[in-house]
């Protein structure tokens, strides 16, 4: 059971949703099933959203005054969505299409908290690199630190390739790693942030330390540009969850921590299709005969793309 203040407050916030949601019910009934395909998209996020409202008031206040409500209305909006066969397939490309850039909207101040403190760690360890290279050089892999680094020398191709695509590579188990941390209130999240942006650094640093080396930025952009937002913002979503833990609010601290863990759960989702093709890049670009202009053009192309797509989360 929860205090009535709270489930006043959690109710304020919620209850928008949910009389959206009863609108755009309304609506497809009346236009015969025949809506844009951005209003499809927003009902089936509502619903989804609704009916994890519905299963979280359930566990916490199973005899709450809101549950029959709630439970009408997720029937009829079920019975909408759900109501052909091929309906699971468009809420799966709904939820891509714009749930998860919704859902990354929402949480865009941890997600710019993480990039922030990402960058801000890469960049120390890349001015560490260049003040002191062979210092530095010790935070990277044994296979890194040989005698030509020692002696500030640029890393061989040879080992560029292989090393990138680890660190890189690595990042999609990183990232989840980086949600998950939020449950140790937020420690393992700000390690992983830590490490992963030294590495990068350091490496960056000692490969560039005679001058802007093209050859090791066009192994590392093409597809780090995505890995790298995907990481930021997965690492954002296990702020949140350790927000939720830490952080006094007038409603439950568990009701908070399911709601996190189950935006968390659908951001690190939504984010797997980003790493695939951050791994298409890397398998076919990346190592390509493609000139280095071509393979940085790639990479900003792939940026413009992705901050496009992201930003159809915004509320219009």
């Amino acid at each position: 059971m929860v205090s009535a203040a709270s489930e006043r407050t959690w109710t304020a916030e919620r209850a928008p949703l949910w009389d959206e949601l009863a609108e755009l019910v309304a609506e497809t009934r009346r236009d015969g099933g025949r809506m844009p395909a951005e209003r499809v998209d927003l009902l089936v996020l509502r619903y989804q959203q609704t009916a994890a409202d519905l299963a979280l008031l359930r566990t916490r206040d199973p005899s709450s005054p809101l549950l029959p409500r709630l439970n009408d209305l997720v029937a009829q909006a079920h019975s909408v969505v759900y109501r052909r066969g091929t309906a699971p397939l468009r809420s799966v490309l709904g939820f891509v299409w714009s749930g998860y850039p919704a859902l990354v909207w929402e949480l865009r101040r941890p997600i710019a908290a993480a990039a922030l403190l990402g960058f801000a760690v890469a960049a120390a360890g890349f001015a560490w690199a260049l003040a002191d290279p062979v210092s530095a050089s010790s935070f990277l892999p044994a296979g890194l630190r040989d005698a030509n680094h020692a002696r500030h020398e640029a890393i061989p191709a040879s080992l560029m390739a292989p090393e990138s695509a680890l660190i890189f590579t690595n990042n999609i188990r990183v990232s989840i790693m980086a949600f998950g941390g939020g449950l140790t209130a937020g420690l393992l999240t700000l390690y992983v942030v830590y490490f992963n942006s030294m590495l990068l650094g350091v490496l960056s640093g000692i490969t560039n330390g005679d001058g802007v080396n093209g050859e090791y930025w066009s192994l590392i952009l093409p597809h780090g540009v995505i890995e790298l937002s995907c990481f930021a913002i997965t690492a954002g979503a296990g702020l949140a969850l350790a927000d939720a833990i830490v952080r006094a609010r007038p409603e439950p601290r568990a009701v908070a921590i399911r709601r996190e863990a189950t935006r968390g759960t659908l951001i690190v989702l939504g984010t797997m299709p980003l790493l695939v093709l951050a791994g298409l890049i890397e398998g076919f670009i990346t190592p390509s005969d493609l000139p280095i202009p071509a393979k940085l053009a790639v990479a900003g192309v792939s940026g413009l793309l992705l901050v496009s797509y992201l930003l159809r989360g915004r509320p219009r």
